[in-house]
């Protein structure tokens, strides 16, 4: 069980997207997991076979605690087992009673496809060989190797959908509950005799989230006029909510509507990745809060030393946003929280560090992704942000989804707080500043250095953002140690 933020105390298994015995690639999604605020993925860190699994769906337990094993489909796991289980013990003692002694052994019997071994687990248990198989579950006779989440199968079952005459969207084409509940919504609308949103576009299907739907009826949004922004052009409900604060008022003309759309770009520009200013008048300062911090005097001092260093050893190639994008990616390694998307109402914290360096430009921020910030290097954070600042600065954004976003303040020279959406928080650096220091009878300017976290409140507390910033200028110390880290492992 991950720990996804600062007062995390137990997490809940929500879904397990794979079953006993089946086969996953490093980087698949095992299971989501759920803390008081928060929805994290758990990732494959390796190729293998999901051995065993602990802890059912809707049972929570705190951080920490062994939930499932993930092994090669041959491999000896006698070890793992008992040191999962020793852990179980120590932590969720009434998992683990549950669980009993022989429930590994039928497990991994099942896994293996090995009947004999299956059949002697079982019966040292009193039971049957089918009961050491991996429920799948099913709904209207869907067969057992569809691919199928058990919370999709059993919502299906609940919404009497034929699982067979679903498409998947999950890992590896699997079916997620949102697509079962997607099905029967548009077997429900088949069946009205009204006009269908398909009659409106020409027999084309309008791909939205049961929640977006929901939320287009409330706010009487049309559909066919939103954006999706979602999985494979999907509209969510954050697309319906931005398109109904982009209606123009009732009575506006066309051509008012334009204007006014127009005043709003020049004033607020935004680029593909989502990057805008917003002012203390924006209705979104109320979702969006912040926090300031200072460097003590041993960080800023750090951070300025390594800038030259590296600009030195790089013939002034590398500015110091470049170092803040590294400093950035080890502190959200200790504040995972931090890193992940606000969207239909669900914050959902990502595994991999997609970070958005923004850079100012005549029409104001532009930004590009650098994907798996985590294990990249510092040169190739430098051929990101050299993208960003070239000439085709509005065509380097990349396809590549946010999770969080860094700025220089000092670059980008305007007023406001920068936001990202939906990733859920963003940081700017302003390293301009200076400290009037005592020296005698005359005064040193040092090095002043304050950082700002943008934050969405409907997933982030103000501890939690605290918290990083400290943290951020902890790392700040050990900053020339932690750019030669980024070439571990590199050639």
């Amino acid at each position: 069980m991950p720990k996804l933020g600062l007062e995390m105390e137990r997490g809940i298994v929500l879904e397990w997207t794979v079953d006993e015995g089946e086969t996953v690639d490093e980087g698949d999604v095992l299971v989501e997991v759920e803390s008081e605020k928060s929805i994290g993925e758990v990732d494959a860190r390796e190729d293998g076979s999901l051995r065993h699994v602990y802890v059912e769906e809707g049972e929570e337990v705190p951080p920490g605690t062994p939930i499932g094993i993930l092994a090669a489909p041959d491999a000896d796991i006698s070890d793992m087992r008992a040191d999962a289980e020793a852990g179980l013990e120590e932590e969720a003692p009434e998992i683990a009673a549950a669980a009993g002694p022989d429930a590994g052994a039928a497990s991994d019997a099942a896994a293996a496809g090995d009947a004999d071994a299956t059949s002697e687990a079982n019966a040292a248990d009193g039971g049957d060989a089918a009961a050491a198989q991996p429920s799948s579950g099913g709904s209207g006779g869907a067969p057992e190797d569809l691919k199928a989440s058990p919370r999709a199968r059993k919502r299906a079952e609940e919404l009497e959908v034929d699982l067979t005459t679903v498409e998947g969207t999950g890992p590896m084409g699997s079916i997620t509950e949102e697509d079962v509940e997607a099905a029967a919504e548009s077997a429900a609308e088949a069946t009205d005799a009204g006009p269908t949103e398909a009659d409106a576009t020409d027999g084309e299907e309008i791909k939205a989230s049961p929640r977006a739907r929901k939320r287009a009826a409330e706010l009487e949004v049309d559909l066919t006029t939103v954006e999706g922004t979602g999985p494979m052009g999907s509209i969510t409900e954050a697309d319906v909510e931005a398109a109904a604060e982009s209606a123009p008022e009732p009575g506006t003309t066309s051509a008012e509507a334009e204007r006014e759309a127009d005043v709003e770009i020049s004033a607020e520009p935004t680029d593909v990745a989502g990057v805008r200013r917003i002012e203390p008048s924006d209705p979104l300062t109320d979702r969006y809060h912040r926090t300031t911090a200072v460097a003590a005097p041993a960080a800023a001092n750090a951070l300025f030393e390594a800038t030259e260093a590296v600009r030195t050893a790089f013939e002034d190639e590398v500015t110091m946003t470049d170092l803040l994008v590294v400093l950035a990616s080890a502190t959200l390694a200790d504040h995972p929280v931090l890193n992940g998307t606000y969207a239909e109402s669900t914050h959902q914290v990502r595994e991999t560090q997609n970070v958005a360096l923004v850079a100012g430009s005549d029409d104001g921020p532009v930004s590009v992704v650098v994907p798996d910030a985590r294990n990249r290097s510092l040169t190739e954070i430098v051929e990101a942000r050299r993208t960003v600042d070239g000439d085709d600065a509005d065509a380097a954004t990349s396809d590549e989804r946010a999770t969080f976003t860094v700025a220089n303040a000092a670059e980008t020279e305007a007023d406001g707080r920068l936001v990202n959406p939906p990733s859920v928080a963003t940081l700017e650096v302003d390293p301009t500043g200076q400290r009037a220091v005592p020296n005698g009878d005359d005064v040193r300017l040092r090095p002043l250095v304050v950082a700002t976290l943008t934050y969405d409140a409907r997933a982030i507390g103000g501890n939690e953002a605290a918290a990083f910033l400290e943290r951020l200028f902890d790392r700040a110390e050990r900053a020339s140690e932690l750019v030669l880290g980024s070439y571990c492992g590199r050639e």
